[in-house]
This record gives structure tokens, C-alpha cells and sequence, in this order.
């Protein structure tokens, strides 16, 4: 049997783009009003210049109908002069603001519209008073100097890393592109090739490690298909490898507060990354008798049912953990999985199918018949019907073996265990 039936879930994933990132610079909002002085008359369409001193950076904005002005982009760390001019009135300007911080309140005078620079605040705050009437700020304290200087070099590193984050996103949007394209064609060498150059830009984005999983996974199916074990076993263990990669990048961007965060977004990327790796964890379970890695493949299924809402699709991963370790060569352990899944839901006809083969395997013929006459029953129509009831026949004459009973009355030895009243 072809490898590539089993693997038809995730064969049809949809690649992750990472067109959304954007830089991850904390930000603040900055905010206030400007009045004609001595009266609560709003001075509408105002110049607010918001002007970062510690490193450079200008955000303008102007008043609204009610005077009022917001930036709501301002990097949190930093600090600010806020200029004011209006045509008419004389500039004010404030020193040393912070976002976040309470909204400002602006006086002009009347006056002849001039509009003032950075360094024309500078020089009006080294004297007695600042331009407009605000009041040229205190020297510094020692301790506020120290202070001042680590944010400053605080921001400038983060400014930094900002400025490198973006550089890559940039890279890993070529790289993804190029990537996708190669799948479309399914060249996926070509695809393995570009996204681990993506990887490579910024190790730490988890969509770049998750689409070179899927590669790698869809170059490992193809591989196996051809008789390539070997090339294919290796595919396969690189595939969950960066699958690993992108879960603890998913969790590392989840824990950032830096980085814009979509539960819904994330909570299906961690789906997706899950499903990819428990898929090669069960082939290697199950084509290569790799017992850890069978075992693997079912706590990953089993944090798959709880990732998943619709309740039909829930029930479908403990199956495929227990198919797992029947494939394996792990009968005991598949029987007990089997008979876990038909003790929450008697109606499972997967689970009764697979509890038949599996106590087959294991030599218990009475109890596989018993659990295949229950599967014929629960689902007549189903394909595997007529070869369940084939099988029947063979454990019952081969093993001279009672006609199986039905399960509905749920004493029979091979249905699931009752659970004990307390």
C-alpha cells in the first residue's frame, strides 16, 4: 500500500504566509487639546508636532473640530517635545512628555503664526521660561541622568531590533513566495531550498519553520513512494524536527507582548504544526516500527481533539492514535486505546473496527468476532463490511468458534469495559 493515503489530511494544508508581520515596537498613545487662551474656545486644525529627543522620530498630527489632537503609533519608550502652532497665535511647546501620560492642554495667545523648531525649543527652555508660557524643565537629579541614559540606550536597542526584524520579514516574504511557487509546481526541493533560507533570515519566525515542515513532509511521501526509504525516513525526522521549531516560536511570539498575537490565528497554526508532526510521527511509527515515535504521534493527536471544536472531527485523532499503535506492532497497547475510545462512545464504528483486527492480532479470536459483528451491525453499509464479515467467518469456522452474538446488550466479552458504580 501506497504511503500516500495516510497522509491526505495534511497533503492539503494550505501554506502560512507571513505577509501580516510588521514590526513589534511597543507603542503608546499621545494626546491633548489647544485653546485660544483665557477661553475654552477649541483652536480647530492646529500643527501639533510630536517630536522624539532621545532618538529621532516625528509624528505630526493636527487638531480636530474640537481642538483636540491623537497619535496613537508613539513608541512607548522615548521621550517627546510636543510643539502647537496655529495661523494667528504664537507656538507653545511642552518638553519632555511621555505617552501614556496625562492629555495635554494647550493656551496659544494670539500671535503671528510662527511655527517653531527643535532646536528653538531647546534654546527657549535654557532660560527663565519656555516659548508659550510652559516652564523649562528641572535639572536633572543623578539618579534621574542614570535613569535617562539606560532608557535611552534601551530604546535605541530596541529601535535596533525592530529595524533587523523588519529587514528579515522582508527576506522571509521573497522566500515564501519563491517557496509557494516551487509547491505549486511541486518542485519540493526547490521549495525545502527557499524556505529554509527564510529560516535562516530570522530563526525565530515560526511560519517559515512550519512551511518547511509541510516541504519537507510532501518531498518525504513522495520519496517513500518511490522506494527511497532512507531518504524518505530522513525527510521525515527533519519535517517533525522544524515542526518543534515552529511550536516553540508560536509560543515564544504568544508570550511576547512586543508582537501582535491572534488567539484564533495562533490556536490554528498550532493545529496545523501539531497535525504535520503527528502525521510523520505516525509513519515512522507505523512503516518503520519506530515505537517511540508512534507513541509521540498519539499525545500529539490527542492535543489535536483538543484543539479541534467540531465534536465529529474531535473523535476522528484518538482512532488514528490507536491505529497508530496497532501498526507499530504495539497490539496491547492499540487494544487499550481502542477500548478507551468505545468506552466514551459505544457508537464509534472505527473504534469496533479497530478492536476487532487488533484482537485478532493478538490472538483473541472470539474477541475479535465479537467486535466485528458489532462494527457489521453499527455500519452495514460501510465498504469494509462484507471483508469484516468475511473475516467473521474464517475466526468462527477456522477457530470453532460460537456464532457471534450482538453487543448491543453489552455483555459479551471484546466490548468496551463497563465502567464500575461507585
Amino acid at each position: 500500500m501506497k504511503i500516500k493515503n495516510l497522509l491526505s489530511a495534511i497533503l492539503g494544508c494550505a501554506f502560512l504566509t507571513v505577509l501580516s508581520l510588521n514590526a513589534y515596537a511597543q507603542v503608546g498613545r499621545m494626546e491633548g487639546d489647544v485653546f485660544k487662551a483665557g477661553t475654552t474656545e477649541p483652536i480647530v486644525g492646529a500643527d501639533v508636532q510630536i517630536i522624539r529627543t532621545d532618538i529621532k522620530g516625528n509624528y505630526p498630527v493636527k487638531t480636530d473640530k474640537k481642538g483636540h489632537f491623537l497619535h496613537a503609533g508613539v513608541p512607548f519608550v522615548g521621550t517627546y517635545t510636543v510643539i502647537v502652532s496655529a495661523e494667528g497665535h504664537e507656538p507653545s511647546f511642552f518638553t519632555g512628555v511621555r505617552p501614556d501620560k496625562e492629555p495635554l492642554k494647550f493656551e496659544l495667545r494670539p500671535g503671528d503664526g510662527r511655527k517653531l523648531t527643535l532646536e528653538d525649543t531647546k534654546k527657549a527652555s535654557g532660560g527663565p521660561a519656555a516659548a508659550g508660557g510652559a516652564s523649562a524643565p528641572p535639572k536633572m537629579s543623578e539618579a534621574d541622568k542614570k535613569k535617562a541614559d539606560e532608557e535611552y540606550k534601551k530604546a535605541v536597542a530596541e529601535r535596533e531590533e525592530a529595524e533587523k526584524y523588519n529587514a528579515s520579514v522582508a527576506v522571509i516574504n521573497a522566500k515564501l513566495k519563491e517557496g509557494n511557487d516551487a509547491m505549486a509546481a511541486s518542485n519540493f526541493s526547490g521549495a525545502i531550498a527557499a524556505f529554509k533560507e527564510a529560516v535562516t533570515a530570522n530563526p525565530t519566525i515560526h511560519i517559515s519553520h512550519g512551511n518547511l515542515a509541510i516541504a519537507l513532509q510532501k518531498r518525504a511521501v513522495k520519496s517513500f513512494n518511490e522506494g527511497n526509504r532512507d531518504g524518505a525516513k530522513q525527510d521525515f525526522l527533519d519535517s517533525i524536527a522544524s515542526c518543534t521549531k515552529a511550536l516553540e516560536g508560536l509560543d515564544a511570539q504568544e508570550k511576547d507582548s512586543k508582537q501582535k498575537s491572534d488567539p484564533a490565528q495562533n490556536k490554528g497554526n498550532r493545529r496545523t504544526y501539531l497535525v504535520v508532526r503527528a502525521e510523520s510521527e505516525a509513519i515512522l511509527g507505523g512503516k518503520y516500527f519506530d515505537g517511540p515515535q508512534a507513541e509521540a504521534a498519539v499525545k500529539d493527536y490527542d492535543a489535536i481533539a483538543e484543539l479541534t471544536d467540531d465534536q465529529a472531527e474531535k473523535k476522528k485523532f484518538p482512532v488514528k492514535g490507536a491505529k497508530v499503535l496497532f501498526d507499530a506492532g504495539q497490539t496491547d497497547s492499540a487494544i487499550a486505546a481502542y477500548q478507551k475510545i468505545l468506552e466514551a462512545d459505544p457508537s464509534n464504528i472505527e473504534g469496533w473496527h479497530g478492536i476487532g483486527l487488533a484482537y485478532a492480532n493478538a490472538g483473541k479470536f472470539k474477541e475479535s468476532a465479537d467486535s466485528l459483528q458489532t462494527f457489521v451491525e453499527k455500519a452495514p453499509n460501510d465498504p469494509r463490511a462484507a471483508e469484516a464479515k468475511a473475516v467473521i467467518a474464517e475466526l468462527v469456522r477456522g477457530n470453532n468458534l460460537p456464532p457471534p452474538k450482538s453487543l448491543d446488550d453489552g455483555k459479551r466479552k471484546g466490548a468496551a469495559p463497563a465502567k464500575k458504580k461507585p
